[in-house]
Parts: structure tokens; C-alpha cells; sequence
């Protein structure tokens, strides 16, 4: 595992809290808007806010703020454990709740000078209890989590643990943005709603190129499942293990028709499964393989995969449908505030923005994975990987400016470049976790794998031909 300082956790909490600000303070609809107050209006406006009762539509956003402040809670905590040379859990704990509070308290109150920001006490609340959340875990993931994690690491789990993790917040993007049914009312209105939605076709009303391509999608987001449940339990049977991938994404499935704001589709169990038995038959083809010697091999099919992967983000964006507009008419028609970072995240849900920004890195994120297979191990990519993803993306948004209907985001060209770099860097120590895995499978052990239970096996018995790498 991994292991982070107090000073490495200050430097993200700090990072994060800078970031909680700019969106707090400097994105609005007209970008920054801030009006003056005196101190004690401003303070009397302050202790003013009150609760305000919300529908069921405003339950995504509350939820939003609520886990907008768990990663600062967690990272607070994990910052002030033993600061100052103590070691008391209790005092760590009740001065990162402090500091926690504070920040909301002051984040809240400087929303004040700039409206049309809303204060109540209902965000507040969100954001504290999503800061108390994170403190909490610190505790958790470090008596009960860590040490298991490393036990995993230890004995060649590594890729189990990082598919596992892939595995779990897949779900949870699933589930987003987890406004589920809290009154009888809803669940009997979303149950009405229910027949329509489960024979309904992800992408209606969208050309069939993009309908396409959200097929693709689902397959490829479930790969890493299947490889998970090969990891999980190396010795049951493929049908066993998809078994357990369809009864997972039956869960799922069934768990999204109690969000509100999600869409179940039927359809997509079968997208989903077919993206589990891929993942499992990956994990079954490098059995016993020497994925070092193939490397070279996948190395030549590189540029002509990042090519083709090209057109396939161009048609993500929507390039490929519609007409276009004159260069002139583009220009004349932009929103300078579409140049502000992140502004058009902010005028969308946050539920939304965190699947845009999530989308987004996924998208472009391949392009450092090809980089480096394309390269080697020893070869240094992260910047090719950034600038080359950079100009993609940038080429993509310039398109959607040029597109009736679409509108650019050119935050996303440096999400794209971020998530493209850190793949490449990330990609020597997740193939060798899958030479590791390869590996841990003998050609002896594929071919008794491959027996009828109870069979006896002699020693220095042939392997067939079929089980050699």
C-alpha cells in the first residue's frame, strides 16, 4: 500500500479546500459576482438563514454537498493525526470537526457577497455531516481496511484490490446521484414509472451513431468487473464467475429503480454482462501467459489503435451528427463564460458535473494507456500522453462550438490531458500486476483446473499442448 504522510494529506486537503472555494465563491452565472455588504448586515443576513423545505428534485443536490465535503473530512483528519507530537484519536478527531465546521461556516457566509448563491441551513447541515462522514473513516480504514489491504498486497493480490475498488465505484456511479424513495408517495410513483424505463433504449431521441457508441460504453465499464471476479475466487469456474457477475449486475440493476433521478434499463443487463465475459475471458486467455514477450507484439498495433481510438471520442463529443455553423456565427454566438474553469459545470446539477468531469477523464484516459504500450517500460510518456490528449480534447471542444446544438467546454481539454498522464504513469505498475497474475497460473495448474473434481493427477504428469503458454 501506498503510504502518505500528514504533510502529503495537508497538501491535498489544502488543494481541495482551494478548489471547494473556487466553486463556492467564483463560479456563478456571471462568473465572479460579488456584491458589497457591510460586516454586520452581512452577519445579520447570516444568522438569519433558516431550514427550507425541499421537494424530492432538490434531494440530489443535498446529497451532493453532503459528499462534496467527505474527502475534505477524511483528508483533514488524516492531516492532524498525531500533529504536534500527540496521539490522542479523540482530540485528532474533535479538532478536524472543528476545522471542518469552520470552513463551511466561512465558505457559507462569504457566499453571502456573492449572489445569487443560496444559504440555508439545509446545505449547511449536508456539509457537515459529509465532513463528520469523513472524519469517521479515517478510523475505520486504518483498524479495519489498510491492514487487510496489505495482507491482500502481500500474498499477489495487488490487482484484486485495484479492480475492486474499479468494481465499487462503478456501482456507486450507478447509483448516482443515490436520491432514492424515502415516502411510500415516491416509491408508488416511481414503480408506475418503472415498465416504461425497463423496455426503454439508453439513447432515444439521439443519433443512432451515439446510441452505438453508449453500448460500447457499457461493455467496456464492466470489463474490469469480470476481471475482478476472476481475482476474487481464481479456482471457481468461468460459468460459476459469471453467474456471480449476472446476479451482481442484477442487484444493481434492481437498486437504480429506487433512485429518482436514475434510468433502468433492461437492455442493459445484457450490455453489462457481455462486458463481464470479456473481462473474465481476458483473465483466462493470459493464464500462464509471458505478457513481457507479447508486449512488443501489442506495441505495433498502437498507432493505428490510437487513430481509430480518435474517431471514437470524436464521435463521443457528437461531432458526427448534425450540420455545422460558419466559423463567424460560432464566434459571434460563444459565451465567454464557457472560457471560465468549470462554469459550465456549475450551471448543470452536481450530479451531473461529476459525471461529466468522470466521463471526460475516462474518455481521454486510454490515450496514456496506448502511449505506454507503445513506448515501454522505460521510456518517459506522461507528457506526450498529456499534450496528445490535450489537442484531441481541445479539437473536439472547437468542434462543438461549431455544432448547432452542442455546446464547448474547454475545461475539459485539461481534465483530459490529467487523466491521460496519469494513466501513463499508472500503467508499468498495473501491468506488472497483471504479469503477476498471469504468472501465479502454471500451465500444471491451468490443466488441474481444468479436470473434473476428484480426479487424481500424477506427479510429473504431461501437460496437453492446449495449456502451454
Amino acid at each position: 500500500m501506498i503510504a502518505l504522510s500528514r504533510n502529503h494529506f495537508l497538501v491535498l486537503g489544502l488543494t481541495y479546500a482551494l478548489a471547494i472555494i473556487y466553486a463556492s465563491l467564483m463560479l456563478g452565472p456571471d462568473g465572479m459576482h460579488y456584491v458589497r455588504l457591510e460586516p454586520t448586515e452581512a452577519l445579520r443576513r447570516f444568522l438569519a438563514i433558516r431550514y427550507v423545505a425541499h421537494d424530492a428534485d432538490q434531494r440530489p443536490d443535498w446529497i451532493a454537498n453532503l459528499l462534496l465535503l467527505v474527502p475534505l473530512g477524511y483528508l483533514t483528519r488524516a492531516a492532524l493525526q498525531g500533529a504536534g507530537g500527540r496521539s490522542n484519536a479523540t482530540v485528532d478527531t474533535g479538532l478536524a470537526l472543528i476545522v471542518c465546521v469552520l470552513f463551511v461556516l466561512a465558505v457559507k457566509f462569504a457566499q453571502l457577497y456573492v449572489p445569487p448563491r443560496t444559504v440555508t441551513l439545509n446545505y449547511v447541515t449536508a456539509q457537515v455531516i459529509g465532513a463528520t462522514l469523513g472524519i469517521a473513516l479515517v478510523p475505520v480504514f486504518r483498524v479495519a481496511i489498510r491492514p487487510r489491504l496489505v495482507a491482500m498486497r502481500d500474498r499477489g493480490d495487488g490487482l484484486q484490490i485495484l479492480l475492486g475498488i474499479y468494481t465499487a465505484w462503478l456501482i456507486l456511479y450507478f447509483l448516482l446521484p443515490f436520491d432514492f424513495t424515502l415516502s411510500v408517495t415516491e416509491l408508488r410513483d416511481r414503480l408506475a414509472e418503472l415498465p416504461a424505463m425497463l423496455l426503454a433504449v439508453p439513447g432515444r431521441g439521439h443519433a443512432a451513431a451515439f446510441r452505438a457508441l453508449l453500448v460500447v460504453a457499457d461493455i467496456v465499464s464492466t470489463i474490469p468487473v469480470g476481471m475482478f471476479l476472476a481475482t476474487s475466487d481464481r479456482r471457481q469456474s468461468l460459468k460459476v464467475q459469471l453467474g456471480r457477475g449476472v446476479a451482481l449486475m442484477i442487484t444493481v440493476e434492481g437498486l437504480t429503480w429506487f433512485v429518482i433521478s436514475a434510468t433502468p434499463f433492461a437492455v442493459a443487463l445484457i450490455f453489462r454482462t457481455a462486458g463481464i465475459a470479456l473481462g473474465l475471458l481476458f483473465m483466462e486467455w493470459i493464464k500462464g501467459k509471458d505478457l513481457r514477450k507479447r508486449h512488443y507484439t501489442f506495441s505495433r498495433f498502437m498507432p493505428a489503435a490510437i487513430l481509430v481510438y480518435a474517431l471514437f471520442a470524436t464521435a463521443a463529443e457528437g461531432l458526427f451528427s448534425g450540420g455545422w455553423i460558419p466559423v463567424r456565427e460560432a464566434l459571434d454566438t460563444l459565451d465567454m463564460r464557457q472560457l471560465i474553469p468549470l462554469w459550465p459545470d456549475y450551471i448543470v446539477s452536481k450530479a451531473e458535473a461529476s459525471r461529466s468531469l468522470v466521463e471526460h477523464a475516462v474518455l481521454f484516459a486510454p490515450i496514456g494507456v496506448m502511449v505506454w504500450v507503445r513506448r515501454g517500460f522505460w521510456s518517459s510518456g506522461a507528457r506526450v500522453s498529456a499534450v496528445l490528449a490535450f489537442g484531441l480534447s481541445l479539437a473536439a471542444e472547437i468542434g462543438r462550438g461549431l455544432k448547432p446544438g452542442l455546446r464547448p467546454d474547454f475545461t475539459d481539454p485539461i481534465i483530459a490531458a490529467v487523466a491521460a498522464g496519469i494513466a501513463f504513469k499508472a500503467m508499468p505498475l498495473l501491468w506488472r500486476l497483471f504479469e503477476q497474475e498471469a504468472t501465479m497460473w502454471s500451465p500444471v495448474d491451468q490443466y488441474v483446473a481444468s479436470l473434473p473434481p476428484g480426479s487424481a493427477v500424477k506427479s510429473g504428469a504431461a501437460v496437453p499442448p492446449a495449456y502451454r503458454a
